[in-house]
């Protein structure tokens, strides 16, 4: 790693999408802190992860300080982190609505904020949003998401 290499940051890293976006973006040259609640403890040259909930913010600042600490700066933040509940809107439940906007809303706030703190200082920092988002029931057509 160099001090010109850059850095993304990608949340919901520990399967599916995410795990993609990380094996992408290493492929690119990139160096990556990945973040989920359940993923492995990682310590790599260029490639750390963080496991924690992103709906807390202390999460969030310690996902942004340990890629600071650890590569010094934050070029991509991808807000790949996200809940898919899959049942009719209508059979939503309280605790269903707060779980995803926990996750699918609180979590990109905590993060974004965080992260973009130190990204606004850099011109060429990129945040994105996937629009994926992951399920433990099967989709309506029967495929899993």
């Amino acid at each position: 790693m160099t001090a010109t290499t850059k850095v993304a940051i990608i949340t919901g890293a520990s399967q599916g999408i995410g795990a993609g976006l990380v094996a992408g973006f290493r492929d690119a040259g990139y160096a990556v802190l990945g973040n989920s609640r359940s993923i492995g403890s990682v310590e790599q040259r260029d490639y750390v992860t963080v496991e924690g909930n992103i709906t807390e913010a202390q999460t969030a600042r310690r996902v942004v300080n340990r890629a600071l600490n650890r590569f010094g700066r934050i070029d991509s933040l991808i807000n790949n982190a996200g809940i898919f509940i899959a049942k009719p809107f209508t059979d939503y439940t309280a605790d269903d609505y707060a779980a995803i906007t926990a996750v699918n809303l609180a979590g990109f706030f905590h993060i974004t904020q965080a992260g973009i703190r130190h990204m606004v200082t850099r011109a060429a920092a990129t945040s994105s949003t996937s629009p994926r988002a992951s399920s433990t029931a099967p989709a309506a057509s029967g495929r899993r998401r």
